[in-house]
């Protein structure tokens, strides 16, 4: 009975904090943007404490109490947390990797996002990706009007910017899918460490630094670099559109590799942790080249040259 009790207090405890974090991401813009990310802590807090069937029904009830803050409008938002909570609860309680939990949260995100988006167009005929466009269009038009009135508009600008404008219609997939898992990292990063604090057994990334992708990365992009160079790839065909989606894709995990290579080189020579943080700022800067860095890392593994060159 006591138990029981327990699990029904911190149910409405954890049920109460999530809806307080709802109503501040909500009605305080400026606070709420910060609040966002915590909105799955009580749930993860309470799926680490109790069962997988208790934690449902308290996701399941934070949920429905969303309604009456911010009507039918904000369930889906509640509900993409509440699972986003649930998912990370339930991969830490099984005893799963840190990694794990990242990819089984970008997947949720994944998944949700794509559905409440299809929901969007088919239930209310809002399609955000249109809308967006729409904007970017009304921007390039001011922006050749004043360019035009002040002698600085070149010959060719319309030519380039719907040649730009194309290139990111057809890149929307990959940006959604990098965008997604970059914002699982901050909901786990940010969430698991409250937790910890709080007393929980979290799992814990390795360090950046001995982050390293497989052979087969490069290999596939090679694959993917010789197929657009002899297959006809004409804007608006499906092997354009894979191409440039999984080329994007590619060269942002090429990106993390080589800044991993340099926090890997920073750490061998023992250097503070300034001159790397000053180092992955120009490693930005110049992506072109720390992607470089990055695949030749994967495919010949730099790495371990640095520390043969250590040991002599």
């Amino acid at each position: 009975m006591q138990d029981n009790a327990r699990k029904i207090t911190y149910g409405a405890m954890m049920i109460a904090l999530f809806a307080i974090l709802l109503a501040v991401s909500l009605y305080a813009p400026l606070l709420g943007n910060v609040t966002m990310f915590f909105i799955p802590l009580p749930i993860i807090l309470y799926r680490l404490r109790y069962d997988r069937t208790s934690s449902l029904l308290v996701t399941a009830t934070g949920v429905m109490l969303s309604l009456l803050i911010g009507g039918i409008l904000l369930v889906p938002f509640a509900l993409i947390h509440g699972l986003l909570g649930f998912v990370v609860g339930e991969t830490v309680k099984t005893g799963k990797t840190k990694l794990y939990s990242l990819m089984a949260t970008g997947l949720t995100l994944l998944i949700t996002g794509m559905m409440m988006y299809v929901a969007a167009v088919f239930a209310f005929n809002f399609n955000a990706i249109d809308e967006l466009f729409k904007v970017i269009d009304e921007v390039r038009v001011q922006m050749s009007s004043f360019m035009g009135k002040v002698g600085g508009l070149p010959d060719n600008y319309n030519e380039m910017m719907d040649s730009q404008i194309e290139f990111y219609q057809t890149a929307i997939p990959s940006m959604f899918i990098i965008s997604v898992f970059v914002l699982a990292f901050i909901y786990i990063t940010l969430n698991l460490e409250v937790a910890s604090r709080l007393g929980n057994a979290v799992p814990k990334f390795p360090p950046f630094r001995e982050m390293k992708l497989p052979v087969m990365t490069v290999i596939l992009y090679g694959v993917v670099l010789l197929l657009s160079l002899f297959v006809a790839t004409e804007p608006g065909t499906n092997f354009y559109l894979i191409s440039i989606n999984a080329t994007m894709i590619l060269r942002f995990l090429f990106l993390l590799q080589g800044i991993s290579l340099i926090h890997h080189y920073m750490h061998e020579m023992k250097l503070p942790k300034v001159v790397t943080v000053v180092a992955t700022g120009f490693a930005l800067l110049l992506s072109p080249i720390t992607t470089m860095l990055g695949i030749l890392d994967a495919g010949m593994n730099i790495r371990a040259w640095i520390r043969k060159d250590k040991v002599k």
